[in-house]
């Protein structure tokens, strides 16, 4: 039965089973979800002590003090949240969560939803990851506003609800941008033709983050700001109850930059911090060059992109025959005034046999970046999962990952790039999953 909800939901309400609470005419369903997750890095490649390859230009040196080390090989579990699993054994905290939705349905046409989740990667301190309301115009139209995922993926709106998908994780080659949310409108269109459904989504917003967990943690090492804005995006779902195709296309604007790191506007370092307000305000800061040398703090820009065109494009084929499963899907990024393009791909088959489904999945990440360096991150990752559903809304998994770095040309902190061919190193990880809804 968890295939087919996953096939057809289209946000976490659909997947919880909930508890009602009648306030006045307002009828209020509490859901949650809770996956308990520990992973344990069991070999690999790469340094045992390794600084993050922060992103500089060829040629220029930067000081190691500034990178945090990680004890690698390394598996990175999460680029929203920067997640990282080490060589140290079992961690129980990095994949581990809980979230409670409240969902508030005032009448037939206006409904709110608010969802919190906590993260045993932040302390288990909460957030608010959802926070809209909705409106039926129709039978089968609605607008909604507020705070959402950025549907980019077949599975973004419940990304971190573990019993949704036959994997620990979806996998991180694909389901790796750092941006993750939006603040904006959408309006939304079900209907069905037949036998099957159909739903579009077109959406439009701004997400700001003065401290990308992504950014910061797994590729800069220090407080990274980003913003996607003037995003607008459409996509397509096209479901019955065996098949299920979708495609999406978004655009937006990045800006992304490091305070206290110094900008060159060709006229010499005019400052060293990017304050928020002109990060969030679109302030201008053109014809910048990297600095030949660093500032007084030793550091120089080596993270600045500032209002550059971003294009998304993504598609998705599943398949729930019987007892056959397929998942694909394949996004590809594209930032043309960078030359910078990447491409990635899942694709995984699966046969369930009574309470046990077995699934293998190749997911791939090949980056190519003609910009301002010259060492594209690309990596692979092979998957074998088992998963048990020995009790209704729980279920137990159990997968092995290898992943392959295939980066070139990383520079390590204090060297002249290129000084290694890998961006992390390849690893191999064991994961035990116990996820449920409630």
């Amino acid at each position: 039965m968890w295939l087919r909800k996953g096939l057809l939901v289209v946000s976490t309400t659909t997947l919880l089973s909930g508890y009602m609470v009648n306030a006045s005419a307002t009828s209020i369903t509490f859901s949650g979800f809770a996956d308990f997750t520990a992973g344990n890095v069991l070999g690999g490649s790469g340094p045992s002590n390794y600084q993050i390859p922060a992103f500089l230009p060829n040629g220029v040196n930067s000081p190691t003090s500034l990178y945090p080390s990680y004890k690698c090989p390394c598996f990175i579990s999460n680029y929203e949240y920067g997640g990282i699993y080490q060589h140290t054994g079992w961690d129980l905290a990095n994949e581990s969560m809980v979230g409670i939705q409240a969902n508030a349905q005032v009448n037939d046409q206006l409904s709110a939803v608010v969802q919190i989740d906590a993260r045993g990667l932040d302390g288990y301190q909460p957030t608010v990851d959802w926070a809209y309301t909705s409106y039926n115009l129709t039978n089968t139209l609605t607008i909604q506003a507020g705070r959402k995922r950025l549907p980019l993926y077949m599975y973004s709106d419940y990304n971190y609800v573990g019993y949704a998908y036959p994997w620990v994780r979806p996998p991180v080659d694909l389901y790796g941008w750092e941006v993750y949310s939006y603040d904006g409108i959408n309006v939304q269109y079900n209907n069905a033709i037949g036998d099957w459904a159909l739903m579009t989504n077109t959406w439009a917003g701004n997400s700001v983050d003065p401290n990308a967990p992504g950014l910061t943690n797994v590729y800069n090492g220090f407080v990274t700001d980003t913003a996607w804005k003037d995003i607008i995006g459409t996509s397509i779902d096209l479901s019955n109850d065996y098949v299920h195709l979708r495609a999406v296309y978004m655009q937006n604007k990045v800006f992304q930059g490091t305070p206290n790191v110094a900008i060159n506007n060709g006229q010499g370092i005019i400052s060293n911090t990017i304050p928020q307000t002109a990060m969030f305000n679109d302030t201008p800061i053109t014809n910048f060059t990297y600095p030949s040398s660093g500032n007084p703090n030793g550091v120089v820009n080596n993270n600045l992109v500032w209002g550059t065109l971003q294009q998304v494009w993504g598609a998705a084929f599943n398949i729930d025959y019987n007892n056959i499963l397929w998942r694909s899907e394949y996004n590809f990024v594209r930032r043309p005034q960078m030359g910078y393009v990447a491409p990635s791909l899942l694709a995984g088959a699966g046969y369930k046999y009574g309470q046990v489904t077995a699934m293998y999945t190749y997911s791939q990440y090949w980056e190519s970046d003609s910009w301002l360096h010259t060492f594209p991150q690309r990596d692979n990752t092979r998957a074998v999962t088992l998963r048990w559903d020995f009790r209704p809304s729980v279920c137990l998994k159990l997968q092995y990952d290898l992943f392959m770095d295939h980066s070139v040309g990383y520079t390590a902190p204090g060297q002249v790039a290129p000084s290694s061919d890998w961006f992390l190193g390849s690893s191999k990880l064991l994961t035990a999953s116990l996820d449920m809804v409630f």
